[in-house]
């Protein structure tokens, strides 16, 4: 199998700090006034959230392009000088699923994320997971979320020699997005209320399986367990 978890609001969550390094980074690199008060941050990608920025303080839409690969590495920059382990709080049951699925011998363990690799890894190291992950694909790969299943999945390929369908891969999100990239590669997705996005919102995304949180593990292993065996969408809370 291959287990394939989204960062933020799924992993854990970093107290603000994300948003407040988009908003000095790009004040100081661009010298304006920065708001980001009205983008949506859940389940996008870091480009996607970048040029929402970018519109939102008045920067013309054509100058975008030109901006956005400095803007991006501006704000990396931000984010890693700013993060901490103090600023990191793990989602309930995340050490114990993570653990418990690293150990299984026929278990890759991925991440995919709307986050650049660089505050991927960052947000990952300041948590204590930057070891457990073995491969990923990030928003730096890909603007569109949907298409970052198919680079995790080749990505696994060059490093292990294992080729795992979509039917033998499960996408974990906080998101309807989430869902919406396991649907758009034909992996089974699951969706976890721990993020900022409501539960009438994912339950409509229509997850094959939605939990409050993964805590216990159990639900979710066995879900993964019976993934040979099932036919057909499962709903859980």
């Amino acid at each position: 199998m291959f287990i394939v978890f989204d960062i933020d609001g799924t992993l854990m969550l970093t107290r603000g700090v994300g948003r407040g390094a988009i908003e000095a980074a790009l004040e100081q690199h661009l010298g304006r006034r920065i708001s980001t008060e009205r983008v949506s941050f859940s389940g996008r990608t870091d480009p996607a959230i970048l040029t929402d920025v970018l519109l939102a303080s008045g920067v013309p839409r054509d100058e975008i392009p030109g901006l956005l690969p400095e803007t991006l590495l501006a704000y990396e920059a931000e984010l890693c000088r700013r993060l901490g382990p103090q600023h990191v709080d793990l989602l309930p049951g995340v050490m114990s699923l993570v653990g418990l699925l690293s150990r299984r011998a026929d278990t890759h363990l991925g991440i995919l994320t709307g986050n650049i690799e660089g505050t991927a890894r960052a947000k990952l190291a300041a948590a204590g997971l930057g070891n457990l992950f073995g491969t990923g694909a990030y928003g730096s790969d890909h603007e569109d979320r949907n298409l970052l299943p198919a680079i995790a999945r080749e990505r696994l390929y060059l490093a292990t020699g294992v080729d795992m369908p979509p039917e033998r891969t499960v996408i974990i999100g906080d998101t309807e997005h989430d869902v919406a990239c396991s649907r758009a590669h034909g992996a089974w997705a699951l969706a976890v209320c721990t993020g900022f996005v409501p539960r009438a919102r994912l339950e409509a995304s229509r997850p094959d399986l939605l939990l409050d949180s993964l805590d216990p593990p159990h639900a979710v292993l066995t879900f993964i367990d019976g993934i040979p065996l099932r036919g057909q969408a499962l709903e859980g809370c």
